[in-house]
């Protein structure tokens, strides 16, 4: 683990508990900040004289913007470096942060691969376990690929039966990654690649003789089909003519290799075209919805094509429709999950079964639907938290997922669709006293009369009074919601007696569009007074 990472937070944390005591207790003030010139420079925009007396600042490279920069620095650094408990601050943000970091699995053939960077390591490896409970094993190993450790390793796909791993090989923080191929029964690397490039989505072909991927080139996106062992300058170029780079192309093969399900997002936050290649029919092309204002996500399970979409549904619903025989429009698709009143925050397909996450008052919610949308049962999470990623297929009994909230470490849930039992796979082993930190969520009013929800963390029993050392925070903005969430800076300042106080402000993605949008353009005051 790069020990960057510790001093930066205990270089946040230091200063927040150094200026948050010297204003709750005064008489820690030894030393006053720099004085700062006020240079008042006044505007007139649209009728309304604008007053800025700090307008020398933006000038970064000015002698008197660097002084005031110096002076500054060293002001803080003389309050950081007297403050008598940094040492053992920095030791219990080790002990938060310096912690083993497992990540979600590929359960294929009855082997599982995943990702683990352990307390000491500098980069995560990539393990395969013989069964559920069996014994790990390491398949790719970074730190031997280069002597600065500049280079990591990610899992990129994994066939269905286990054998055969994608895995990619990035230097430093670059985009581009060189593309793999390790057979998992002989232990080793096959002699083909895929040259440094952007890489989206990568699927394995049920037969493990190819695999379809998205890259990202100059002209844009486009997805081609690379025969294992073949030069990848003759692959078959599938999907993607005529699209430019600020499109966004995604693609998954269903689990029987018969469609190619294809994804063409128009920005980060526009509409989404969805379109089926039928592979047995020599390539027919399924238009599912193009040129429509909606963001819309499809999932096969066997011959249904069911779609997560926000089409007529600001909150979004499932929809579903038959690739034997595909309407041709929207107005045709039928309905299985209505729109509820909370949002839909991702969908997925596990066991035959329809696996939906909603945000119910900015708290996760788990709910598991028969293919007729009726419902089946809900998973019952352990308190007021986060799911934060799902891993699940069609054909698979089981999903896993990550959870975790302000007071709980990340942890991964393996849950059963057959016998509905929940399990913890693996989870962060921290030393903290979850049973003394509470949290609760208390609703305020806007300046409008709109009511705000906000989570407020803290030791157990402690009152909020308006005395305690507070850290408020919070962003209303690009439809992002702020859920619950383990952070060891909450905890740590929990722990030495602050108040954590998270407001969920308009603007984000916490209530649907609606909530959304009442942040936004002409909007975006309305973010600011449910702050204050």
């Amino acid at each position: 683990m790069s020990s960057r990472k510790p001093k930066t937070f205990l270089l946040i944390i230091s200063s927040i508990l150094v200026f948050t005591l010297i204003k709750a207790f005064p008489g820690t003030d030894k030393k006053r900040p720099p004085e700062t010139p006020r240079k008042e420079v006044r505007e007139v925009l649209h009728g309304v004289e604008i007053v800025d007396p700090y307008r020398w600042l933006e000038d970064q490279n000015s002698p008197e913007t660097r002084a005031w920069i110096d002076a500054q620095n060293a002001y803080t650094q003389s309050l950081l470096s007297d403050f008598p408990g940094r040492e053992k601050l920095k030791k219990r943000l080790t002990e938060l942060l310096k912690v083993d970091v497992i990540n979600l699995p590929y359960g294929r053939g009855g082997r599982y691969f995943f990702t683990r960077r352990t307390a000491n390591q500098n980069l995560a490896v990539i393990y395969m376990r013989h069964g559920l409970h069996g014994k790990d094993e390491v398949l790719i190993d970074p730190h031997k690929l280069s002597s600065d450790f500049s280079r990591s390793v990610q899992i990129r796909d994994v066939s269905q039966d286990g054998n055969l791993l994608v895995y990619g090989i990035r230097h430093g923080g670059e985009d581009e990654v060189i593309l793999r191929f390790y057979d998992v029964e002989k232990h080793q690397n096959l002699p083909d690649s895929l040259p440094r490039a952007r890489y989206f989505s990568i699927s394995i072909t049920p037969d493990n003789q190819g695999i379809f991927y998205t890259r990202h080139e100059k002209k844009g996106p486009r997805i081609y089909y690379h025969k294992i062992g073949s030069d990848y300058k003759k692959d078959r170029l599938i999907f993607g003519e005529g699209y430019d780079f600020s499109k966004i192309i995604l693609s998954r093969l269903s689990n029987d290799g018969h469609y190619l399900l294809i994804h063409v997002l128009h920005g980060s936050a526009g509409k989404t075209d969805v379109f089926v290649k039928d592979l047995r029919h020599n390539g027919k092309m399924i238009t599912v919805i193009e040129d429509v204002d909606a963001r819309t996500f499809g999932y096969i399970g066997g011959d249904k094509l069911y779609l997560e979409t926000n089409w007529q549904a600001p909150n979004h619903r499932v929809m579903v429709l038959d690739l034997e025989s595909p309407p041709q429009s929207p107005d045709e698709w039928r309905e299985v999950i209505p729109e509820q009143p909370f949002p839909i925050q991702s969908f997925d397909l596990a066991g035959g079964k329809l696996f939906v996450h909603y945000l119910e008052n900015v708290v996760s919610r788990l709910k598991i639907y028969n293919p007729d949308g009726t419902l089946d049962t809900e998973v019952h999470l352990p308190a007021m938290g986060s799911v934060s990623g799902i891993r699940a297929r069609w054909e698979s009994p089981e999903v896993f997922f990550v959870y975790s909230s302000f007071h709980i470490p990340t942890t991964i849930y393996r849950y059963e669709i057959e016998t509905k039992r929940l399990e913890v796979w693996a989870k962060r082993n921290i030393n903290i006293d979850t049973d003394n930190i509470e949290v609760k969520q208390v609703w305020y009013h806007s300046k409008d009369g709109t009511r705000i929800p906000m989570f407020l963390v803290h030791k157990k029993g402690l009152q909020p009074n308006g005395a305690i050392p507070t850290y408020l925070t919070g962003y209303g903005g690009f439809n992002i919601s702020r859920r619950p969430g383990f952070s060891a800076n909450t905890v740590l300042w929990v722990e030495l007696g602050g108040l954590y106080a998270l407001p969920n402000l308009r603007g984000g993605g916490e209530f649907g569009e609606k909530w959304h949008r009442a942040g936004m353009l002409e909007k975006k005051q309305n973010v600011f007074d449910d702050f204050i």
